[in-house]
């Protein structure tokens, strides 16, 4: 069986930071579930499989990118009768990205060169994570032509939406305050947003929630009161019983086994060095 697997050091940069690059002929069958602190794309130069994340599976083919975010809890399956084949970039980002890849899967078959290209540069004793680095901008600049040149957009009123869920997530807003800010009727709201995303107005501001409550127990050392009042919970108990419904730990564990190093960003039952693909 066909594996790869090239790690970086652990220092994060500022801006783009690679963290993994790689590439695999998956067993059929097999599965990977768990959470990352990082961004992680696949794309797939044979076979399939399917993606699951936010509540919808999708059946993933030859020549499309799936889209994992971090801390965004997600399982994705190699068919069982024709298992894909991928190449993997992972890495930290600090800055804003194509719009192209608030997409869960996204179909770009000129993309798999740049894929190619950045597994060669981690093939290399020298230079592999700058030469990635500038694979990844290469690949981030070929998004944003390949969103001009298709005309991808986004019902303006789900990006309204989105927009400011980020930037208020971490006060008490409900589904009906985001639909009086866009003045529309909540039913008709919830029932685009949905089309559009496949996830309720709810289930999404719940996730970006959980998302960042992840990154700053992990990434600040925030306690969980904190993480929980920054997050948008007044209620720590309650922002417990979600964190753990999400991420199947307690926000306390979790900050543990950060503090630990026993995982990185993900569940030590879930996760050996294989799972970082």
């Amino acid at each position: 069986m066909l594996c790869e697997n090239y790690r970086f050091d652990d220092k994060r940069l500022p801006g783009l930071s690679p963290v993994w690059c790689g590439t695999e002929q998956c067993a059929p069958g097999f599965s990977v579930g768990f959470t990352r602190p990082y961004w992680m794309l696949h794309f797939v130069v044979s076979g399939k499989g399917t993606f699951s994340t936010g509540g919808v599976t999708y059946d993933v083919m030859p020549s499309q990118i799936f889209v994992v975010r971090p801390h965004r809890p997600h399982v994705y399956t190699a068919d069982k009768t024709d298992p894909w084949h991928y190449i993997w970039l992972n890495f930290y980002c600090d800055t804003e990205l194509p719009a192209l890849l608030d997409a869960d899967v996204i179909t770009a078959p000129s993309l798999g060169s740049l894929f190619a290209d950045c597994l060669d540069a981690a093939r290399e004793e020298y230079g592999a994570r700058e030469a990635i680095t500038a694979g990844l901008w290469a690949l981030f600049a070929a998004l944003i032509r390949m969103q001009a040149a298709h005309g991808t957009r986004q019902n303006p009123y789900v990006t309204a939406a989105k927009r400011y869920i980020e930037e208020n997530y971490a006060k008490p807003i409900r589904v009906s305050d985001i639909a009086r800010t866009l003045n529309l009727d909540r039913c008709y709201f919830s029932t685009v947003f949905r089309r559009e995303t496949g996830t309720s107005p709810k289930q999404y501001l719940a996730e970006v929630r959980m998302e960042h409550a992840a990154e700053l127990l992990s990434a600040e050392g925030a306690s969980v009161t904190s993480a929980a009042r920054r997050a948008g919970y007044g209620d720590c108990m309650n922002f417990s019983r979600h964190f753990k419904a999400h991420f199947g730990v307690s926000p306390s564990r979790y900050r543990e086994m950060i503090a630990k190093n026993e995982i990185d960003g993900g569940f030590p039952d879930k996760i050996s060095e294989r799972n970082e693909r």
